[in-house]
């Protein structure tokens, strides 16, 4: 089912079919396409392609690709009639489908893009492991056409309609199916534990061909096992082959970002300014107000030199679930000065290093970024050390949808951790430093003195950025809270039985569409319409109606 789609990234799609509720099937995906070079999970050098170059912008506003925004606005192109579809299903009081509609067409001919005509907006999916996973597939669930239920509450749609989606820990799973969730295939179960020795032989392949290794591709490759149904399970499935998929080249689903952070070296420790490097199904790319540089995403891992081409390139290194592995690498932790070594790290450290806690990615953007007055962090290193962006406390990936270029009106931020509001805040913090002017963030009240949860904004819907001129993307922030059911499941649980998944798609369902629970209201599905059209309709030099500005008066933050 969703065949040929997202089986090898970050697309946030459901791999189930709801009958009801109360019944979740869970079924096992189509078989992934295998695209590695080698056929395995070695990577491969071999001669750059002719039109291989390292596009970048040393300071100043990167720029999306031209792949990405020859997505993005067929992407657009294409959701003309699915906005007509999604806004005659929630029948807004007192506003023109049909006006609004034609004058964003005529807004795209004048400006010849599309995608800032019409409402451009994404999801950001938090980490948190198989609690994310499980939540954020529940309410990516609620906003997909292709639930009945989601229909009938007026929600559905929005998750075709979203043109980017981005994910940290766990999310990058969501692409996969979670039948096997209902399995023992934690990381310490046996039916996990028998394929360590066949893991080790697989990675020691990778580190004969001349390439480094660490305790990441060890995960990667759990994970592969536990969520990519190919041969050999998923040693030649790329994160590039998405683009070879049905689905991708029709543009039916969000654009998709994974995200990894950069440690400066080992046991050194992370912050807010560290570094955030983008997977996508086009690119592997830095943005930092000190360097923007990207390349194609089937040469992750070539050597800086490769650029001028007077050394093979890499091919085969953007293995699928070796970017899942980046992408949700807690072990990092374990490489942090804060740190404290208990009996169990002490013992694995006379067997293993420190930087072995990292993902290592050959850094093709070495030697960037040093003519600043403050270097780039990474301009000198040979080699990548990558983590889980969480360990800054950006436990929702934002950052990526704030960059200015991809103009984004309205950001949905599902938090599925313990939330209060610090990955927002944290967020806040870094576009007051002064070095990130540029990238636009509404003011979050103080997460660490309990303000934010003073003011209850972990218990209910709530958006950000309605008041003090600010012009950047409105934040939809809707929280992990009990609505119908507890969903707040430890971090290391990886084994959920058939009733717990039921429970968190009855409460994921709830939140999104807020129709049972403490914060019911029989008119958030117009709210959110209201929510995603808002920033056009200013565009447009229209007023909102009485019905919209209810729905911010009831909603945006005060404080």
């Amino acid at each position: 089912m969703f065949k040929d789609f997202g089986q090898y990234g970050l697309v946030f799609l459901l791999l189930l079919t709801l009958n009801s509720l109360q019944a979740i099937e869970l079924q096992r995906r189509d078989p992934a396409l295998v695209t590695s070079p080698s056929g395995n999970y070695e990577p491969m050098r071999s001669k750059c392609s002719e039109d291989y170059h390292l596009r970048g912008k040393i300071s100043g506003n990167a720029q999306l690709s031209i792949a990405e925004e020859n997505y993005i606005n067929q992407k657009s192109k294409h959701s003309i009639p699915n906005w007509r579809k999604y806004l005659n299903l929630v029948n807004l009081t007192d506003f023109n489908i049909e006006s609004f509609l034609q004058s964003t067409i005529s807004k795209h001919e004048e400006i010849s893009s599309i995608s800032t005509s019409l409402p451009n907006f994404a999801f950001a999916m938090s980490g948190g492991s198989m609690r994310s996973l499980c939540l954020g597939a529940s309410i990516l669930d609620a906003f997909d056409e292709r639930n009945p239920n989601s229909i009938n509450a007026k929600i559905g749609g929005l998750l075709q309609l979203a043109n980017y989606a981005s994910g940290l820990s766990g999310l990058p799973e969501l692409n996969q199916t979670l039948w096997k969730l209902y399995k023992k295939n934690g990381l310490g179960d046996w039916n996990t534990i028998k394929s360590y020795p066949h893991v080790y032989k697989v990675i020691k392949k990778k580190k004969k061909a001349g390439f480094p290794t660490s305790m990441v591709d060890a995960w990667g490759r759990v994970l592969s096992k536990q969520f990519i149904d190919a041969p050999h399970e998923g040693e030649g499935v790329l994160w590039s082959s998405i683009r070879e998929t049905e689905s991708y080249k029709n543009q039916t689903y969000p654009f998709v970002i994974a995200l990894s952070l950069s440690r400066p070296g080992s046991h050194m420790p992370v912050s807010i300014a560290s570094p955030i490097y983008e997977y996508t199904s086009e690119d592997f790319s830095i943005w930092n107000p000190r360097l923007n540089a990207s390349i194609p995403i089937e040469y992750l891992g070539s050597p800086s030199d490769s650029i001028n081409q007077s050394v093979p390139c890499t091919v085969g290194f953007d293995n699928a679930g070796f970017v899942m592995g980046l992408a949700s690498n807690f072990f990092s932790y374990q490489d942090s000065p804060k740190h404290k070594k208990g009996f169990f790290s002490s013992i694995l450290g006379i067997f293993i290093s420190d930087d072995d806690y990292e993902g290592k990615v050959p850094n093709t953007f070495k030697g960037l970024g040093q003519d600043t007055s403050f270097p780039f962090q990474d301009s000198d290193s040979d080699t990548l050390l990558m983590g889980d962006p969480g360990l800054a406390s950006e436990n929702i990936p934002l950052f990526p949808l704030i960059q200015p270029f991809r103009k984004l009106d309205v950001i949905i931020a599902v938090d599925s951790a313990n939330p209060n509001g610090t990955s927002l805040y944290m967020t806040y913090q870094k576009t007051q430093q002064p070095e990130y002017s540029a990238y636009q963030f509404p003011k979050i009240p103080n997460t660490l003195d309990g303000t934010f949860e003073s003011l209850g904004f972990n218990k209910r819907p709530t958006i950000f950025g309605c008041y003090d001129n600010y012009t950047g993307p409105l934040v939809l922030y809707l929280p992990n809270y009990r609505a119908v059911a507890d969903t707040d499941e430890e971090s290391g649980l990886t084994t959920y039985p058939g009733e717990l998944v039921d429970k968190f798609f009855q409460n994921g369902f709830a939140i999104a569409s807020q129709n049972e629970g403490p914060t019911r209201d029989l008119e958030w599905p117009q709210c959110i319409a209201c929510l995603l059209i808002d920033k056009q309709i200013l565009k447009l030099n229209q007023t909102r109606t009485l019905q919209c500005q209810g729905c911010f008066d009831r909603y945006c933050a005060k404080f």
